[in-house]
Order: C-alpha cells, then structure tokens, then sequence
C-alpha cells in the first residue's frame, strides 16, 4: 500500500487490442486522487525493478483506474499478458509542458486564430504536435513541419461553428 516511496502492490497485466495494462487497486486510486487532487487523468510515475517511466493513470470506470503497462516497464518486470507484476507508484510533480520552440511561436504569433487554436488543444495534443516538430532536425525539415501543424490548425479553425452565445463551438471531435 502507501509508504513514503510509493505506492506498491502486485497486479496480472491485461491486454485490450495492443494496449497493454493493470487495474489499480482502488485504495491506491483514491490516495493518488487525493494527492493530485484530480479525478481523472492523474501524472505519476511507474517503478517496476528499478526501471521507471513517466506515465498518466486513467479512468476505468466506477471509480477505478488503469496504469497503461509499456514496453520499458514489461522488460523490467520481465512479465507480459497474464502474469503478475510488482509496481510502484508516485505522484509525478514535475511540468509536463514541453517548450514551444521558437520558430513555431514566430510563426503563431503573426496568426493569432491559430495560436488561439494551438491554445484550446488538449495538453496530450499540444505535446503531440511539439514532438512532432521536435523530431525535425534540419531546418528545412522543421519549416515544412511547422507549416503543415500551421495548416492542421488552420483545418480544426475552420471546423468549429459558433455556437448561440456567439462563442466557437466545435463542430467535429478531433
């Protein structure tokens, strides 16, 4: 249970589609709750034999969350689907944010319906395109990257709808 490093328990890894992942004990659940002091989506950190990865507990549903099981920690626990895992959780209280590299915020700022946009994505979505971006070397590579996130953006604008207040309103989830 709860100790001052962690959260342990043992738990069987499941597997649904290609995801791999273990039901957190709800005791568990409910404390790392109270210390995020969230109900959903809550940052940690997953320790199995010295080998750690940082990594968000989601909601399964009645109140139970699930640790998404990956590749660093089944090799660590040297166990895969249907065998038992030893894990430890912590809080993770270190920013998630990623820096928002130079010539992207150039190019935002001189479109501000776009920055407004690249501003309303979700933090899991803002990340995915700061990778993307971040995976470009060369800077020919990283213009043409930061133009088609430019032009994504631009897309998800013009798929939102004003709603009755007046405010956009999404029109399609994505």
């Amino acid at each position: 249970m709860g100790t001052r490093s962690g959260h342990k328990f043992l738990a069987t890894i499941y597997k649904i589609w290609m995801l791999r992942y273990v039901d957190v004990p709800e005791p568990i659940g409910r404390a790392l709750e109270r210390e995020s002091g969230k109900k959903k989506h809550i940052p940690v950190v997953a320790i199995v034999n010295g080998r750690s990865t940082r990594t968000t507990l989601v909601p399964a549903g009645g109140g139970r969350y699930r640790l998404q099981f990956n590749a660093t920690l089944r090799k660590a626990a040297r166990a895969d689907v249907g065998e038992m895992a030893g894990i430890e959780l912590r809080m993770d209280r270190e920013p998630r944010e990623l820096p928002v590299p130079p010539e992207l915020a150039a190019a935002l700022k001189k479109r501000p319906r776009l920055n407004k946009e690249f501003e309303r994505l979700p933090p899991g979505g803002r990340m995915q395109f700061l990778r993307y971006l971040e995976k470009a070397k060369s800077p020919r590579v990283r213009e043409k990257c930061v133009n088609r996130m430019l032009e994504v953006l631009l897309e998800r604008s013009l798929l939102r709808k004003p709603d009755r207040a007046g405010q956009e309103k999404k029109q399609i989830p994505g």
